[in-house]
This record gives C-alpha cells, sequence and structure tokens, in this order.
C-alpha cells in the first residue's frame, strides 16, 4: 500500500488536488487504487472520470468539473499576476476558457486560445489570461495584469501582434500605459492616475542620502506607496528615517496605502498636485 498511496498522492500533488482518471491511468495508478482511495476517503469523486483531494482549491474542482480552464481575471493569480481582487476572495463570477459547449451560467466564457495551456493545472497559458484580460476586463484592472506579466519575462509585443484591427484598440491603449520599471500594483496605478492628471511621473528612482524611492513627481516630490510590509514597526521605523532624510534635502514626502489609490483616486491626485503648489527649495 505505502508504494501505491505514494504514487497517488504524487500525481494528485502534481495535478493540483483534482485530476482525471486516465491521467492517473496513464503514471501507473490503477483504478482498483482509486476505488480504494475512495472508500478511506483519500479522494473525492467529483463526477465519472474526475477526482479531487478532499482539500482541493474549489475553484480548480469547478474548472475541471466543467471542462473548462480559467482565465482572465480568474487565471492571473496562478501566474503570479497582479490583480485589484484581494488574496482569498474569489470574484463575481469566474472566468474561464472553453472551445466548444456551454460554460457556466454565472461564468464569462472566452472562446479563443493562442497558446498551449498549463499541462497540469486547469488554468490557461500565460498570454491567453493576458489577451483575454485585455479584452475583457476594465482599463486599470487589465493594465495590472499586462504590465505584471511584462515583469515576469512575457513578451508585450507577442501580446500586441494578437490584437489586431480596430475590435482591439482598446487593448492596444492598455499596452500603451504599460511602464515596467514599477514594482508593485499600487505603484502602477498611482503612476496612471497622477500621469492622466499631466504630471510627470518617474518609477523606481535612486535619490542621493535617501535611496529607492516609488516615485518621484515633477522631479521634486517623493511618492511612497505601502503595502502590509510596511505596517510593522521596523519597517516604519526605517521609513521614518528615510522620509526625514529627505525632507531634509528639501524634498516633501507623501505616503498612499491600498485603499487612497484603489478607492479613492480623485482624493489622492488632487492632494499630490496641491502639494507641489507649495514652494519645496528644489529648483528642478
Amino acid at each position: 500500500m505505502g508504494d501505491s498511496f505514494d504514487r497517488l498522492n504524487h500525481v494528485m500533488r502534481l495535478f493540483h488536488g483534482v485530476c482525471r482518471l486516465r491521467d492517473l491511468l496513464s503514471r501507473g495508478v490503477s483504478e482498483r487504487e482509486v476505488a480504494d482511495a475512495v472508500g478511506r476517503g483519500e479522494l473525492v469523486r467529483v463526477r465519472k472520470g474526475l477526482y479531487a483531494v478532499p482539500g482541493a482549491d474549489p475553484v480548480y474542482v469547478a474548472a475541471r468539473r466543467t471542462r473548462s480552464l480559467l482565465t482572465c481575471v480568474s487565471g492571473a493569480t496562478f501566474h503570479g499576476l497582479w490583480t485589484l481582487v484581494p488574496p482569498g476572495q474569489l470574484p463575481d463570477r469566474f472566468h474561464l476558457l472553453r472551445r466548444t459547449g456551454e460554460g457556466r451560467p454565472d461564468a464569462v466564457v472566452h472562446r479563443d486560445t493562442w497558446v498551449p495551456p498549463d499541462p497540469y493545472a486547469p488554468v490557461a497559458g500565460l498570454a491567453d489570461v493576458v489577451l483575454h484580460s485585455l479584452r475583457c476586463l476594465p482599463e486599470l484592472e487589465a493594465l495590472l495584469i499586462a504590465e505584471s506579466a511584462g515583469n515576469r519575462g512575457l513578451s508585450l509585443d507577442f501580446i500586441r501582434e494578437r490584437l489586431p484591427g480596430s475590435r482591439n484598440a482598446a487593448a492596444r491603449r492598455v499596452l500603451d500605459l504599460v511602464d515596467t520599471g514599477s514594482e508593485s500594483p499600487l505603484e502602477t496605478l498611482g503612476r496612471t492616475h497622477l500621469r492622466r492628471a499631466g504630471l510627470q511621473v518617474e518609477t523606481q528612482v535612486e535619490i542621493s542620502g535617501v535611496g529607492w524611492v516609488d516615485a518621484l513627481v515633477e522631479r521634486r516630490l517623493i511618492l511612497e506607496l505601502d503595502g502590509k510590509t510596511h505596517e510593522e514597526r521596523r519597517q516604519r521605523d526605517k521609513d521614518r528615517r528615510r522620509d526625514r532624510a529627505a525632507q531634509l534635502a528639501g524634498y516633501p514626502v507623501f505616503r498612499y496605502g491600498y485603499a487612497d489609490v484603489v478607492y479613492r483616486p480623485e482624493l489622492f491626485v488632487s492632494e499630490v498636485t496641491r502639494m507641489l503648489g507649495f514652494p519645496t527649495g528644489i529648483d528642478r
């Protein structure tokens, strides 16, 4: 039992907890071993020919059940891409890639595909996830996914070439906003909001005596966009020392968090713009 149990567990882990019977059989697991695992409660029969471990991701199970692949915003996290969906929170609707047949009535179904999918998880390939996002999501959400994919090495020229014609004009405009200098989704959103307001924004700038800052606005205001790590005491103390060094050098420092940039962008832009109207002692 030991060898067969280990073999079964290895295959289920390989397939992220949800596996077709034919994939189990092709990797040396017998139907008898599958039936015994179901009897012991180690596997759950999802439907004919499909099995899952008891703790399998319910999103993966739902995708496999409908013979679909997660894509667009539903497949972004698997590929390590940025989204506005908080970790652990399920979106209102799943986005699925399904070439034929009907999708779930509560899902957005995408039909086009350009690259092979992940071989083990029910998730579309990285380029498909990005292309579906660009053609489907609101502008800023699509920008986050495309920009983070570019940061991970995906060729955005490859993506652009697959978005021809007037029907894809909006998707190409999102690609025009991509700037791979940002290191977090907040930096991307903050930079985009401020540039739309007509401000010059440079991302990831090194300032003598201060170090690297998230953004420099109009070459005289430092903008720091803080995630959860900045809530830790040691990081807060380090931030304060950096802020004092910047202010002594004549640079005002504005810090904003997730809620400021995502939920109150108008106020965020207004405050930065107002601050730029005050003298800073720096002539750039």
